[in-house]
């Protein structure tokens, strides 16, 4: 028996559909906004069939309550007309809260929190073009020549030219090729930024962003304002504006494109979190005060574990374990 496949969907236009599937489930969805994807959809029957994709995806999670693999994904049969679109002023509340809620008095709760996860990260999954796990760190050659290397936990887009990124999420290092007719400019959260030189790292961090720069200078815009970062400095931008300018020691901030994590005098807790990134599983420290004891040294980031050792021996701290999974800091 011959099957007929469907025609493989345009990557542009999955990019396109992902793009709009992940504003109307996360963001503030306004009739306005359902209008202009109603357009979208009625222009293409691709457009019908790369937005349903989409859709299912979303609601495979709840219908097998397992990670999916967007990849490997099947092809998903053309519809005939395209979806339907809710019609409301108010936030879209996805069918999978609701269903999944219910699950939820079973004795699994760490797995359904695990699932919560999932499901929550499939946006930005849906929008990404390159993406690291935990513990990651990847090198990448964007389509114009420059180098890209993404930070555990990092996602970006990019366009055809590869000049337009946008950071989805954690942190990433750019060494930008030569092409004045063409800026290079990173968008994150609020604002972007555009390489007057060669080098700079970009980190989001809920509804901030910093930006240091490791060689010549670049550009920063957000919220109608601008300002211009040199060499060994960084700044951040987000919710209160452009911050100014202050000198940091670049080695330190860009260790970790090298598996490295350096630090002078930093507090204990602060640390901690930084390693605990990288780690598949959980890192904790009990007590405020403990939290605050300074560290100083240079650790490596693909042992985390490791790293919590020798700061053990070195602060004359205690460890509780739960296999290298679960680590607490105490005294």
């Amino acid at each position: 028996m011959n099957v007929e496949r469907e025609k493989p969907i345009d990557r542009d236009v999955n990019r396109a559909a992902a793009r709009w599937f992940a504003e109307r489930e996360t963001g503030e969805w306004s009739a306005a906004d359902e209008e202009r994807l109603g357009r979208w959809l009625d222009a293409d029957p691709e457009h019908v069939a790369a937005f349903a994709r989409a859709e299912t995806l979303w609601a495979s999670m709840d219908a097998v309550g397992l990670p999916i693999h967007t990849a490997d994904a099947e092809v998903v049969p053309l519809p005939s007309t395209r979806p339907a679109v809710p019609r409301s002023n108010a936030v879209r509340q996805p069918v999978w809260r609701k269903t999944r809620l219910r699950r939820a008095g079973g004795a699994i709760a760490a797995g359904i929190a695990l699932l919560l996860v999932i499901a929550a990260d499939l946006p930005t999954r849906l929008q990404a073009d390159a993406m690291t796990g935990t513990g990651e760190i990847r090198a990448m050659t964007l389509p114009d020549g420059s180098l890209a290397t993404l930070d555990t936990g990092t996602a970006i887009s990019f366009d055809a030219s590869g000049r337009k990124v946008t950071l989805l999420k954690g942190e990433a290092a750019f060494q930008v090729a030569p092409d004045p007719a063409h800026p290079f400019t990173v968008s994150a959260g609020t604002g972007s930024t555009t390489a007057l030189g060669t080098r700079f790292i970009v980190r989001r961090e809920g509804a901030e962003t910093q930006v240091t720069v490791s060689e010549h200078s670049v550009r920063i815009a957000s919220a109608g304002r601008s300002a211009v970062l040199h060499e060994g400095e960084a700044l951040h931008y987000g919710s209160g504006g452009i911050s100014a300018a202050r000198p940091v020691v670049v080695a330190n901030l860009d260790a970790w494109t090298r598996g490295r994590i350096r630090v002078v005098n930093r507090p204990l807790g602060d640390v901690v979190a930084e390693l605990a990134r990288y780690h598949r599983g959980y890192i904790g420290v009990l007590g405020s005060e403990i939290a605050k004891r300074p560290v100083s040294g240079t650790f490596d980031l693909h042992d985390p574990a490791g790293a919590i050792d020798v700061i053990e021996r070195t602060l004359g701290l205690r460890t509780t374990r739960l296999t290298d999974r679960l680590i607490l800091i105490h005294g």
